[in-house]
């Protein structure tokens, strides 16, 4: 009795599993590796994939025909091939059928591999018009847009390959056979179930959204916008209307008309999209009119707040201009605000400026190498190089590099380099708008390098503490300091700008001639040793000084004080100290201390001190450095002859000769005068000994006094 098998065919015509094996592998394999003359998609085997990708499921449920033809024209040539492929393929299937173990397998397997392996080799494919290039199937592939899905549908053919043939090679009711002859019906159930589905889902904007979309929605009038070239932009704009962020996007990017995308830049703005709002407000910058940079700015700053990086880059560039102009903190602060919070929304060009802030301390940040190198650190991983960065070539590279100097610096900076150090002293003391300790580390490193001998350095250092320049705060005494060291190290501008220090009083520095003098003496000597023109110009005009302190101390009797010695002075209290004090005072301490020294000679003058009044006499006459008294001129004037003083006596007795300069003529007291003070300079009562450099005067007053006597015989009842 004949036995039937399950599915009804006798057991002598029902094929093996291992036949319908060897079959789909032959076939599966030509499909995919023989090089054909057709189009590009039979040569890789995508021929059913580009057909239903022409007739669109769409079309072939609406029966479009421009669809269904073009989806024809890919699939016949498919067809045709297929079927001589499929021939070809069931020939080879049966005269495998004939030969012996192992010698069909072998062969099978030599066909398979040689077919698989002409994927690796050149092979033509069609190219532009009377052209043509030589390619395998994987740079096929990376020309394809879709590369990704086709490399991942052949590695799927490979597997099916290798499972095919793995399962030819199995004996006859082997259990993996068994299991995949169980499950062969419920996997061609799924599959059809699948392709039902997707037939489904290919038609869900037709079946679907387009009633939806007709009653008023949105979101399915979009639907329809990307599913559909016929009336497309009425769709989206239909949905942009509705308010979809997708759909506005596209209805601004297809619009060229100014007034028509400008009216769909603001529908997108005011419904909060930060990327468009940053666009509205670029346009608007470029558009002409009354109130458009008003609201330019507003847009700007709504795109700020709804944490669009461009629009935040953009606002600390404009607040950036104005902190140079009108130097505000406020808006410093502003700025600062804006570009970290750009920088926590990994914006590259934010990060990039704050690395530089932290490095200069510039634009109120502190100076923070770690912080600038995690910040670079974070720019090396570079996905998508911003505008500004390709235009300048930043890429990972550069940001590599960057972390390399900031090591650099910090490494230098521990170890006390002096190039480095310098470098960052300048840095930190030139730097724009600086953060806090800033300033204050620019100078420490500075200081550090005067203290190691750096003469450039210790120049600057003084210079700022003396004049507070480089914002740093004038600081007299710690300039002072500098300079003392400066001059004892042998710097001969510091010993020149420290002698004039002392013969003028400056920048801190007390009156102090005897130490001037010192000072200019050295500085004159190195200047000596150095044999350049410069120099010796140097030398003669600090000579000049020396001469000009010479002729000081002569108007104050030979001998200009020291600080400490004229300090000690000032605090005695009897006449001749006061006289003395003054004279120094006026002698050599200008016209600042004038005042103080008329104070003193008033003080002697009181006391009886002759020549305190006379250089009383002198100032309120001739008014300087106060205003002409005539009346405490003469005060003064008879103060002095009282104390017997021998120019005032002489002056006073001419003025009562001729009766002028506030004095009334009285030729009576005139003679006396005239013979008291001849007769004291002959017993030098008065200290007046008649030497060669007082005989002309005693012989002036013996004149005078003959003079006058004669005028008193003359007068009228004499």
């Amino acid at each position: 009795m004949l036995e039937i098998a399950p599915n009804g065919v006798p057991p002598m015509t029902q094929p093996r599993p291992q036949e319908r094996y060897a079959r789909a592998l032959l076939l599966l394999t030509l499909l995919h590796t023989v090089p054909v003359i057709w189009i590009t998609p039979v040569a890789g085997g995508t021929a059913p994939t580009a057909a239903l990708l022409a007739f669109g499921l769409a079309s072939v449920s609406t029966f479009e025909r421009e669809g269904v033809a073009i989806g024809l024209f890919v699939l016949g040539p498919a067809v045709v091939y297929c079927t001589i492929g499929w021939l070809i393929a069931w020939l080879g299937g049966k005269a495998l059928e004939k030969l012996r173990q192992p010698i069909r397998t072998t062969v099978l397997a030599v066909v398979v591999i040689a077919l698989l392996a002409s994927v690796y080799w050149p092979i033509y494919v069609a190219g532009t018009h009377n052209a043509s290039r030589s390619v395998n199937l994987i740079e096929l592939f990376d020309d394809t847009p879709g590369k990704h899905a086709l490399l991942g549908y052949w590695i799927g053919v490979q597997a099916l390959l290798v499972a095919l043939f793995a399962g030819y090679l199995l004996r006859d009711k082997h259990p993996v056979l068994n299991l995949v002859e169980r499950w062969r019906k419920p996997a061609v159930t799924t599959i059809s179930a699948a392709l039902i589905a997707g037939v489904l889902v290919g038609n869900y904007p037709k079946i679907v959204c387009r009633p939806l979309a007709e009653l008023g929605s949105g979101r399915a009038a979009l639907c329809v916008a990307k599913s559909t070239r016929t009336n497309q932009r009425l769709w989206y704009e239909r949905a942009a209307e509705k308010g979809q962020a997708d759909a506005i996007a596209w209805v601004i990017d297809h619009t060229p008309g100014r007034e028509q995308r400008l009216y769909w830049l603001r529908k997108g703005a005011e419904r909060g999209d930060a990327a468009i709002q940053f666009a509205l407000y670029e346009r608007l910058m470029r558009t002409p009119g009354p109130n458009t940079r008003a609201e330019a700015e507003m847009w700007l700053h709504r795109s700020a707040e709804g944490d669009y990086p461009r629009a935040q880059l953009a606002l600390v560039d404009k607040l950036t201009r104005a902190i140079h102009s009108a130097q505000s903190q406020e808006k410093l602060t502003e700025r600062n605000r804006w570009l970290e919070r750009a920088a926590r929304l990994d914006a590259r060009d934010a990060k990039r400026r704050l690395a530089q802030h932290y490095i200069d301390g510039s634009m109120g940040f502190p100076a923070d190498l770690k912080r600038a190198r995690s910040l670079y650190s974070e720019l090396v991983e570079i996905d998508e190089q911003t505008r500004y960065e390709s235009t300048l070539g930043l890429d990972a590279n550069y940001y590599s590099a960057r972390i390399a100097e900031v090591d650099a610096w910090r490494s230098g900076l521990s170890k006390g380099d002096p190039e480095i150090t310098k470098l960052f002293a300048e840095r930190y003391l030139s730097s724009r708008f600086p953060g806090p300790g800033v300033r204050e580390l620019g100078l420490q490193l500075l200081e550090g390098l005067a203290e190691a001998g750096d003469s450039a350095a210790r120049d600057a250092l003084i210079f700022m503490l003396r004049t507070g320049s480089g914002g740093v705060e004038r600081n007299p005494a710690t300039a002072k300091r500098w300079l003392i060291i400066a001059a004892e190290a042998g710097d001969a501008g510091a010993m020149e700008h420290l002698a004039d220090n002392y013969a003028n009083g400056r920048e801190g520095f007390n009156t102090d001639y005897p130490e001037a003098q010192r000072w200019f003496r050295a500085a004159i000597e190195s200047y000596g040793l150095q044999q350049t023109d410069a120099a010796q110009s140097r030398v003669r005009a600090l000579r000049n000084e020396l001469d000009h302190i010479d002729r000081l101390a002569e108007q104050a009797g030979g001998t200009l004080l020291g600080a400490q010695e004229l300090e000690k002075l000032g605090q005695r209290r009897d006449a001749e100290s006061h006289y003395q004090y003054a004279v120094q005072l006026l002698a050599g301490h200008g016209s600042e201390r004038r005042v103080e020294a008329i104070e003193r000679l008033n003080k002697a003058s009181r006391k009886g001190h002759a020549d305190a009044a006379w250089r009383l006499f002198q100032i309120y006459e001739r008014g300087f450095p106060t205003e002409i008294d005539q009346a405490a001129a003469i005060d003064q004037l008879h103060t002095a002859a009282a104390n017997h003083h021998f120019d005032a006596t002489r002056e006073l007795a001419m003025r009562y000769e001729y009766g002028k300069r506030g004095v009334s003529a009285d030729l009576p007291r005139a003679i006396a005068m005239y013979e008291e003070a001849l007769d004291a300079g002959h017993d030098n009562r008065y200290g007046w000994n008649l030497d060669s450099d007082n005989f002309y005067h005693f012989k002036w007053l013996e004149s005078r006094l003959r003079q006058a006597r004669m005028k008193q015989t003359a007068q009228p009842g004499r």
